[in-house]
């Protein structure tokens, strides 16, 4: 028997498509534990699910709507809790997730249709309250509940930090059946197979100026056993025909037992799929890109962000060095893994001169990355550094908040959609040094051969290039210079 049902909503973004579709693993592993506490769950996800959430909260008057989302789907969050509340006076809607962790007070303070905030990890949080709900819902308790924000006599009152979960495994795999599994259609790049997103651990040490990461889950890495890990994939291949799979952590090689392990558990299943991971400058090297070579990885994001060294330590504090990020791109070539590589520009501080290191550092190893996440303008996300300086220095937007309507029309000129998200300018890497900077990158694709050959390959064939059996068996598309 339920204890009253809840309502579930990830919402999609009606403007601008930025990510692939892919199940929100973090909000489904909040409803997996409201559902072990016995309550119904009631789960939309905008993305792949056409059901109107608001006539289900009409019809089903639940006793919580949870909204989940991004920065990117801040307003579409806003618009739900607002119709939400309108269908069913009495349900009390909850904002968690990354955005709601950073500028909960300004979302209260602006949309009285949220009534709480949930910080960081949800799970046991999400329990609290509706146990708080379920039995009245008393004001005056509020304040036992931690990782919470709500309003208290006309202003925003925040509890203490909630503990962060020790025991990943605790929590089981992510409930994939609250959602329509088979319609996110993710595919692994280049080979043409059905994947999907998982998550092997939590937190991070690092702390980059331009990333929430480590505000959201901890500096404390936690890791999944990998048995736990290799259970869901096993799972997943043979319940929804997964042929292959994307490790989502911010870091997957952050710590080299994880790997090891996670790698020598898919080799003992003889579970070799093609899989494709973030790997960590500095926490790499051959034998253990080898080892997960021999374990089906194929492809490898690197965030090398930068090509001066004194950005990375000054301006992004990512602590790593360039020439260790070069290395790294030959070994993978070398062995064949696929590198997708990240480069963003206008960092706090950072000047074009230095700026332009990055372009050189892209051309000068252009033979060994396969694909170049370029931004050319720092975004400048809530709960980051970058936000921190961009207050501080007086550069965002004039009259700006999150929950105000705003539109980046600068995005138009560094040739990329107009969103929602400000982006940092500064007086020696304005639009003027980014926009310059951005068309140095575009020309070097243009002159890159195997860009254009890939790109006419894909208009003709609609396809990837070469069959996963000859990535595998053979590792030939991952040599860039061949």
């Amino acid at each position: 028997m339920h204890r009253r049902d809840i309502l579930a909503v990830y919402p999609q973004e009606n403007e601008i498509k930025y990510f692939e579709k892919m199940p929100p693993l973090g909000m489904l592993w909040v409803c997996g534990e409201l559902r072990k506490a016995g309550f119904g769950i009631e789960f939309v996800d905008q993305q792949v699910d056409d059901r109107d959430p608001v006539a289900i909260a009409e019809r089903t008057k639940p006793l919580l709507a949870l909204l989940g989302g991004t920065s990117h789907t801040r307003f579409e969050s806003f618009s739900l809790a607002a119709r939400i509340k309108e269908a069913s006076t009495q349900t009390w809607t909850i904002y968690g997730g990354p955005h709601a962790t950073f500028a909960g007070a300004d979302a209260l303070a602006h949309i009285p249709q949220i009534d709480f905030i949930v910080h960081g990890e949800g799970e046991a949080t999400a329990i609290e309250i509706a146990e708080w709900a379920l039995s009245g819902g008393r004001r005056e308790e509020l304040s036992r509940i931690r990782g919470i924000s709500y309003r208290e006599d006309g202003g925003v009152l925040r509890t203490p930090p909630r503990p962060q979960i020790e025991d990943l495994d605790s929590l089981g795999p992510p409930p994939r059946d609250l959602v329509p599994i088979d319609r996110y259609r993710t595919m692994m790049e280049y080979l043409g197979v059905p994947g999907t997103s998982v998550m092997t651990a939590r937190g991070c040490p690092i702390a980059c100026t331009f990333c929430s990461a480590s505000a959201m889950f901890g500096t404390t890495y936690r890791a999944r056993s990998a048995a736990s890990v290799v259970d869901e994939i096993e799972g997943l291949t043979r319940d929804h025909g997964i042929r292959g799979f994307k490790i989502f952590d911010s870091t997957f090689s952050l710590t080299r037992r994880h790997v090891v392990e996670f790698c020598s558990e898919l080799k003992r299943r003889n579970l070799i799929l093609p899989w494709e991971c973030e790997i960590r400058v500095g926490s790499v090297d051959p034998p253990l890109l080898e080892m997960m070579r021999e374990a089906g990885c194929y492809y490898i994001d690197v965030g090398v962000e930068a090509g001066s060294q004194r950005v990375l330590d000054e301006c992004i504090r990512k602590k790593i060095r360039v020439a260790e990020a070069e290395n790294v791109l030959k070994w993978a070539a070398d062995m064949g893994l696929l590198t997708k590589v990240f480069f963003t520009l206008g960092h706090p501080g950072e000047t074009y001169k230095e700026a332009r290191e990055t372009n050189r550092f892209i051309w000068r190893n252009r033979r060994y990355i396969r694909l170049a996440g370029y931004g050319a303008g720092v975004k400048i996300y809530p709960g980051t550094y970058v936000e921190e300086f961009a207050l501080a220095e007086g550069l965002m937007p004039p009259g700006f908040s999150w929950s105000a309507p705003y539109r980046n029309e600068a995005n138009r000129k560094l040739f990329r959609p107009v969103d929602n998200i400000p982006i940092l300018l500064q007086e020696d890497l304005g639009l003027t040094e980014l926009r310059r900077l951005r068309m140095g990158f575009v020309a070097m694709r243009v002159l890159s051969p195997r860009f254009v050959l890939e790109k006419l390959g894909r208009i003709f064939r609609g396809r990837s290039l070469r069959s996963y059996f000859q990535i595998m068996g053979h590792g030939l598309l991952g040599r860039a210079h061949s």
